[in-house]
């Protein structure tokens, strides 16, 4: 099923109130381990209710979960080895602490990037099992078994029970980034000339929809093997929202004579489609459409045909004997404005139709369609 179809309505519960899900699902894997130790009693288990917390306090995503149990699986497993062959091989207290030094040293020059939670387990795995050194191995081999149980369990009750995905979250924050772009530019071309509104509330709240789409990718790979094949488009559209952004930032700061306002509105005319397709875009990202819009063919040539035509026929330049007077009064000739808020228009339509392509590169492979059929999703 394609990441953009109609979220069924046990789904949509779900992310509706995720927080309140979130907070019941780690009250279970809790349960879980209690009702764990009641039976059997294992020493340290502590430790795999901390681990429990840990992981999933801060990450709901069922991808987010899994991609912090493995790290921290794999940390676990590599410090605790460190440390147990240090304990059970070296007898010298001095001897064992350098080692421990060095280790720990290395780990925390290598450490970066995606894994540098892992590093950080493995740090603090063999200082919890050297401890003082004392040689005693079970110790430090409960705690490891301890620590794994807990990541078996997180994973277990993030992946089955009410499972909160990232692919949603994210869809949500995609639409939510759009949408606001859309009214951004609907209310601008609405607006009377030279207006003064506030367009900062939106556009940030649709920045900040983009850096949460960011934050996600981790966990949309550990979700789906199609995004995780495409992480690098996720990429590339989370840039070409920023760019849209941008773009809508410099509208209001457009200004323009009242004699000039014929030749805007005739261009407001041609940026007005582009609303309404970032609107009909916004629409199929939300499941509200069942097929993908389409763009007219060769969107931006069009428009730049278009522009140019408008230009063209509207009077903006001015006579040689107009622009010297215009630059002895320190004038700004309105020509320049114009073809700037062309221009401005144009690179809006180019942005639009990259998001275009990007979502229907997305679309068609959850349909496994032949990557002779990715286009940009425009009209033939």
């Amino acid at each position: 099923m394609s990441v953009f179809a109609p979220a069924t309505p046990f789904a949509d519960f779900i992310y509706r109130h995720f927080r309140s899900v979130h907070a019941l699902k780690l009250g279970l894997a809790l349960l879980v381990a209690v009702t764990i130790n009641a039976i059997w009693a294992p020493p340290h288990f502590i430790w795999s209710m901390v681990t429990i917390v840990v992981i999933m306090m801060s990450l709901p995503q069922v991808g987010g979960a899994i991609e912090k149990s493995l790290q921290r699986a794999i940390g676990t497993c590599l410090g605790s080895a460190y440390g147990v062959m240090l304990v059970a091989t070296v007898d010298s207290y001095w001897l064992i602490m350098s080692l421990l030094i060095l280790a720990v040293s290395l780990i925390c020059f290598i450490s970066a990037g995606r894994y540098s939670y892992a590093y950080l387990v493995s740090g603090f795995t063999i200082i919890i099992v050297v401890g003082d050194a004392n040689h005693d191995t079970s110790e430090a081999l409960w705690r490891t078994a301890n620590i794994l149980s807990g990541c078996v369990i997180a994973i277990l009750v993030s992946l089955f029970i009410f499972p909160i995905k990232a692919k949603q979250d994210w869809r949500s924050q995609l639409t939510h980034a759009i949408d606001n772009m859309a009214e951004v530019l609907a209310q601008h071309l609405k607006a009377p000339a030279n207006h003064d509104l506030d367009f900062r509330a939106k556009l940030e709240a649709a920045m900040k929809a983009v850096l949460t789409q960011k934050k996600l990718f981790f966990s949309l790979e550990w979700e789906s093997k199609t995004l995780k094949k495409h992480k690098v488009l996720l990429s590339q559209l989370a840039n070409k929202q920023v760019r849209l952004i941008t773009l809508l930032e410099l509208l209001p700061l457009t200004r323009w004579q009242e004699e000039d306002k014929d030749a805007y509105l005739q261009i407001n005319a041609v940026a007005s489609e582009l609303a309404f397709y970032l609107q009909q875009l916004a629409e199929f990202v939300a499941g509200k459409a069942q097929q993908l819009p389409t763009l007219p063919e060769c969107l931006e040539q069009e428009l730049r045909h278009r522009l140019q035509l408008s230009l063209a026929s509207a009077t903006i330049v001015a006579s040689t004997t107009d622009l010297d007077a215009a630059a002895t009064d320190g004038e700004v000739p309105q020509g320049f404005a114009l073809t700037g808020y062309s221009w401005l228009i144009y690179q809006l339509a180019i942005a639009v139709e990259a998001l275009y392509e990007d979502i229907a590169i997305i679309e068609i492979a959850y349909n496994k369609q032949p990557a002779s059929q990715i286009t940009s999703g425009k009209a033939d």
